[in-house]
């Protein structure tokens, strides 16, 4: 009796096979490898089975010609007669997108804002109000403190002229900027303070002064060179020109500076209808101060008071007004039936959403033995909810518990980079509007873990954009009519 090798047998089925087949065939496999999603190359045997040149071009077609012997033979129980034996192949790849995949909209306590969360730099100023007519009032206030200059001494003969705050546009903004748009300045009553943690959360709050300090009207230009000078009272601006002249203790020492100064928040004004992102690091935001002397001519100049503990700074976001009664407590969830099929997700506000698979194990069950070679989490947003505020353009995923905490960020596979589902967009038709994740580590890790919690996933906006922007999404649940929640899982029997 000669019973043939599997690889020989496999050589045998392909050569058969018609060859622009084989051609086609190819050409998927190389779009499902570029995926990620072929990963028959990996298998042990693929390294004896190159040896047989004439049967591939290149070791990763062995790994074709395997899968084009199952597809091209497909049966429960398959048998090929070689000579007067037989080789038995019990295995075949499926997918399924069946899954139960539940949806719920949490409200996180509060997420940090302060500059120090960004690890690959400072943060942003946010500043201002709009109307979002899913959400509801979406308000941002920034605080933040000023140093001394570095040059103190002024000319004897100097003479006060004013004092502004500068501010320089990071090129963000949330609403609409063709509306005339107003920033408050008001001075702090109570010193900033992090948390033992070390950070500062968009639900901390410091006293203030409600008699506001300068402020500006003006249309915004997020894009362009120019930087918003906001002009502030003059009775506090000369008090610090004298304090100068004077030479004054407050102003030659930096403790007694910020017991002076705590420092100032930037505030909306109602009715306003954008919020806007600005610079911050050692230069910007800041405060200068303008005087003039003469010296065989008249010289106009200027003094800076930079920004400083910029770990301090941090951005108090909340929505007002809310048109959805979102959780008050994070550890609540709310069903996607309860808001019409839909779930939310907004940086800065800590609204997210959490997806639950609860019969994922079930699938262990179809067959004697699995392997799951591929999931795709495919999300849609919510028609029509992005033709006034643009959707987020990068969300991410993180594990969760019962509590709705977050956990480990969900990687790219094999690497340690946090993976974040890009959008794609149909602006025109809002059919084909979607991100996709790649969850199949997530996927394998719940089939082999020893648990009976629910397999539970939480989605934000991307880790850096979630501290520091407002930007959101609306996304369909897996009971919406128009745009579903879908979880696609490619696997092996055998």
């Amino acid at each position: 009796m000669f019973v043939m090798p599997i690889p020989a047998c496999l050589f045998f089925i392909s050569f058969k096979l018609n060859r622009s087949l084989v051609d086609d065939f190819i050409k998927f496999a190389d779009k499902l490898e570029h995926h990620d999603l072929f990963i028959f190359q990996k298998f042990s045997w693929v390294n004896s089975f190159a040896k047989f040149k004439r049967m591939v071009y290149m070791t990763k077609y062995a790994g074709i010609v395997f899968l084009l012997a199952f597809i091209s033979c497909r049966q429960d129980d398959m048998t090929f007669e070689i000579g007067n034996d037989y080789v038995n192949i019990k295995t075949s790849l499926r997918y399924i997108d069946s899954l139960m995949v539940n949806t719920y909209t949490v409200s996180l306590d509060s997420i940090p804002t302060s500059g120090n969360i960004f690890e690959s730099g400072p943060g942003t100023v946010l500043a201002g109000n709009y109307h979002d007519p899913e959400f509801g009032d979406i308000e941002s206030k920034s605080y933040f403190r000023l140093g001394l200059p570095l040059n103190r001494n002024l000319p004897n003969d100097a003479v006060y002229d004013s004092v502004q705050l500068v501010l320089v546009y990071n090129n963000y903004y949330a609403g609409d900027t063709l509306d005339a748009n107003t920033i408050h300045v008001h001075r702090l009553d109570q010193s900033l303070k992090a948390r033992t943690d070390g950070y500062i959360y968009n639900t901390s709050s410091f006293a203030y002064n409600p008699e506001v300090l300068g402020m500006k009207t003006f249309s915004p230009t997020p894009f362009g060179p120019d930087s918003v000078k906001i002009t502030l009272d003059s009775t506090f601006g000369r008090a610090i020109f004298d304090m100068m002249m004077d030479k004054d203790e407050r102003i030659t020492n930096l403790e007694n500076f910020l017991n002076y100064l705590k420092g100032v928040v930037l505030t909306g004004e109602a009715g306003n209808g954008v919020i806007l992102g600005f610079k911050i690091s050692d230069a910007v935001p800041l405060m200068r101060l303008y005087y003039h002397y003469f010296d065989f001519e008249t010289l106009y100049k200027q003094v800076d008071f930079p920004v400083i503990y910029s770990d301090l700074q941090f951005n108090q976001i909340a929505v007002k007004n809310p048109l959805v009664d979102f959780p008050v407590l994070q550890k609540y969830k709310m069903p996607a039936v309860l808001t019409d099929n839909t779930t939310f997700v907004q940086g800065g506000t800590g609204i997210v959403t959490r997806i639950e698979i609860p019969y994922l194990r079930n699938i262990l069950s179809l067959h004697e033995n699995i392997r799951v070679l591929g999931a795709e989490l495919v999300l849609e947003p919510l028609r029509n909810s992005y033709r006034d505020v643009p959707l987020a353009e990068q969300i991410s995923l993180f594990y969760t518990d019962k509590l709705n905490r977050r956990g480990t960020p969900v990687y790219t596979s094999n690497t340690n980079f946090i993976q974040v589902a890009n959008l794609v967009i149909d602006d025109i038709f809002q059919e084909e509007t979607h991100y996709t994740f790649d969850v199949t580590d997530f996927v394998n890790f719940k089939l082999s873990e020893e648990s009976d919690d629910i397999p539970a996933l939480l989605l934000t906006i991307s880790p850096e954009d979630f501290y520091k922007t407002v930007d959101r999404v609306i996304l369909g649940s897996q009971k919406n009519t128009e745009n579903k929640i879908k979880l696609k899982i490619y696997y092996m029997n055998y």
